[in-house]
């Protein structure tokens, strides 16, 4: 199967410590289960920044991140698509807060909030089954259910394979 391939730098939202490992841990293992990539656990909060340079991006973020209070992301339930980034997620619940901080980093990078954000943790990259998909929504879904706290702002080259996505900095969040 191809890897599904990313464009640009994002901008992420990631659990941290046990939350981080579990979530790691299932991803991994969901990868070597089913011969897709693996990937650290975040919701995407902006993607595909093409335009800026590495060093305008860094600094827009650094800005940013200093705008934004702490957040609390609540992941609902376990979903699938025929998506490559979003073949098997779990929803975040979308509130104000967080629709306020995708609004903010729309802003930051001289965009519209996109009416269509729908922000969620990627469980599996790739293509599965429909069957497989409910299957493995079912079996993961008391796993995944949880919610955690996002103190940093983190900033990743997604160009190219999964594979070679790269973290390029993480700012703390106000009051993180």
């Amino acid at each position: 199967m191809d890897e599904p391939r990313g464009r640009g730098v994002s901008l992420w939202l990631m659990p941290e410590g046990e939350t981080h490992e579990r979530l790691l841990s299932l991803i991994a293992g969901l990868a070597r289960r089913f011969s897709t990539p693996p990937f650290p656990p975040h919701v995407t909060l902006l993607p595909g920044l093409l335009g800026p340079t590495e060093g305008d991006v860094l600094a827009r973020s650094r800005s940013l991140a200093a705008a934004l209070e702490p957040l609390e992301i609540g992941l609902a339930g376990v979903g699938g698509r025929d998506e490559p980034f979003r073949c098997l997620f779990a929803p975040a619940v979308l509130d104000p807060p967080l629709r306020a901080a995708h609004a903010a980093a729309a802003r930051a990078f001289d965009r519209d909030p996109d009416p269509a954000f729908f922000p969620h943790l990627s469980l599996v990259y790739g293509t599965l089954a429909a069957a497989t998909k409910r299957a493995v929504a079912a079996e993961v879904g008391p796993l995944v259910a949880a919610s955690f706290r996002a103190g940093r702002l983190h900033v990743w080259r997604t160009d190219g394979p999964v594979g070679e996505w790269r973290e390029i900095g993480a700012f703390a969040l106000a009051g993180a």
